[in-house]
């Protein structure tokens, strides 16, 4: 008797959650001009707008482009060229181990194949196409 009346005094504060609150209406009053004048607000540009089915639409802002662009990434100094063509060779001379591997190990693979095996699942490697 008692487990039942925690059980339900549990299931009634469960119920007791307040529900959400949203301010602030579901349209953007004048629209793009009404869109424009939010992201000008908080020191953005208009990017575009969204709607939401007929209940609700938005606005999307994006930072403003500054005046100054930011320095290219074309301009590195010569030590990190250096660097970057060490990388590269370093990289390179790795596909070229891996490749050869490869080819060492497909040469001693050459003509070995896994026998069929009855009943194998699809996929192992006892299975083929066709076999029961």
């Amino acid at each position: 008797m008692g487990r039942i009346v925690l059980a339900v005094a549990v299931a009634a504060l469960a119920g007791c959650v307040y529900p959400t609150k949203f301010l602030g209406g579901p349209k953007v009053p004048d629209g793009p001009a009404g869109c424009k004048a939010v992201c000008e607000g908080w020191g953005m540009v208009l990017a575009g707008m969204v709607q939401m089915g007929e209940y609700s639409d938005g606005c999307i802002c994006q930072v403003k482009k500054d005046a100054a662009p930011a320095p290219a990434a074309g301009a590195a100094s010569p030590a990190t060229a250096g660097v970057y063509m060490q990388m590269m060779a370093a990289a390179a001379q790795q596909q070229r181990m891996l490749q050869e591997g490869m080819q060492r190990q497909g040469m001693q693979q050459q003509g070995m194949q896994h026998p069929y095996i009855p009943h194998s699942p699809v996929g192992s490697p006892g299975w083929r196409p066709g076999m029961p």
